[in-house]
């Protein structure tokens, strides 16, 4: 699995560019964080570039709370370097008043 930009607080806490699969193992990570686990996967073996890599919510109820995070009805991108709890992520895709995925970001301007 490609190296993610998700770090566990004491990742950040050294400095480490080290994300949380390669800290806890990807067994445990896909034990723990199943959702996470199943769209990175996927977005890994079809060689997407990490840096693009963003989760896309919008919520059923403007402003609707989850993840830390109130979501708006709209589409919005956030990278996945905002999240430095995996456990976000989780409760995020799983969420049934949201609709989220793991992708990657469109680019701002097709020249």
């Amino acid at each position: 699995m490609a190296k993610q930009s998700i770090k566990t607080t004491t990742d950040q806490a050294r400095g480490d560019e080290l994300g949380t699969i390669r800290s806890i193992g990807a067994e445990e990570f896909q034990k723990r964080f199943p959702l996470t686990f199943a769209a990175l996967s996927k977005l890994d073996a079809e060689g997407a570039d990490p840096r693009k890599i963003v989760l896309r919510v919008s919520a059923k109820s403007a402003g609707f709370r989850r993840g830390g995070i109130s979501h708006p009805a709209g589409q919005t991108d956030h990278p996945l370097s905002d999240f430095r709890d995996p456990a976000h992520l989780e409760a995020i895709l799983a969420e049934p008043e949201l609709v989220a995925e793991i992708t990657v970001a469109e680019p701002a301007d097709a020249e």
